[in-house]
């Protein structure tokens, strides 16, 4: 649900590009802004306690966790790394701002244009950015590229967090940075920036939740085949596998 919320709520935000950027409009872009931002505060804190879980289960039982928390971990660090990345961008790009809630005044495209484009190409900035999405793309797919099970998830980040050249509806080939976000107004940069993280967020929750779905799904097709010897007198042995015990004479002294 709360995907599906974010996917209509970002063609709201194609269709609003295509009108002019009255007051009215600049609101509503600001109003999505808040609700993805508290969406995205709820995403968090549900990833923190399902890490804490994780942790916990590693402590208890380090065999059969432990290299999973490590890469849950990994995962997360991505995330985090990308997130605070972006967050930081939109921070940098609001000093100028009085209010940032008094989303009516941000029509121009002037601080994102001035810090990810010069004449020549992109600022360090702009470039930074595009570096920093290849981290977090690249480190995702080679952390899991021995998990066969989540390659449908890592073509998804692939695919999101991909900065390939982009074809405009003229045909034409654009770079991803200029297309996504050259002259557009401050607002809606923002807006922009606001669902990507919740993009990482949904990822990283998708990721924790499969990969602890999988390591659960072994345990337990192991637990129905577990085979577990009792001794009695006369060397009698009793195994038990499943619901099924099997009697037989042991000419060994233990078996396990």
């Amino acid at each position: 649900p709360r995907q599906k919320m974010i996917n209509l709520m970002y063609l709201v935000f194609i269709a609003m590009l295509a009108l002019n950027m009255s007051k009215e409009v600049l609101s509503a872009f600001g109003q999505m802004n808040e609700q993805v931002v508290e969406s995205n505060i709820s995403s968090t804190e549900r990833n923190k306690k399902f890490k804490q879980g994780l942790d916990e289960k590693a402590s208890e039982q380090p065999g059969k966790y432990l290299t999973l928390k490590n890469k849950a971990d990994s995962i997360s660090t991505l995330a985090d790394n990308l997130y605070q990345h972006i967050e930081s961008i939109k921070t940098a790009s609001l000093v100028k701002v009085e209010d940032p809630t008094d989303y009516e005044i941000m029509d121009k495209s002037t601080e994102i244009d001035e810090m990810f484009f010069n004449p020549e190409s992109f600022t360090a900035e702009g470039q930074e950015f595009l570096d920093q999405m290849k981290t977090f793309r690249e480190g995702v797919a080679q952390i899991l590229k021995s998990n066969l099970s989540l390659q449908d998830i890592v073509e998804d980040v692939s695919r999101k967090f991909s900065t390939d050249e982009v074809t405009t509806s003229e045909n034409l080939k654009q770079d991803w940075l200029e297309y996504h976000y050259q002259g557009y107004p401050l607002v809606a940069s923002i807006t922009k920036f606001t669902m990507l993280q919740a993009d990482i967020k949904t990822i990283e929750s998708e990721l924790l939740s499969a990969m602890l779905q999988g390591k659960l799904k072994i345990e337990a097709s192991l637990t129905n085949f577990d085979a577990r010897a009792i001794f009695a007198s006369n060397s009698l042995v009793s195994v038990s596998i499943g619901k099924k015990t099997i009697f037989f004479i042991s000419v060994i002294s233990y078996f396990n």
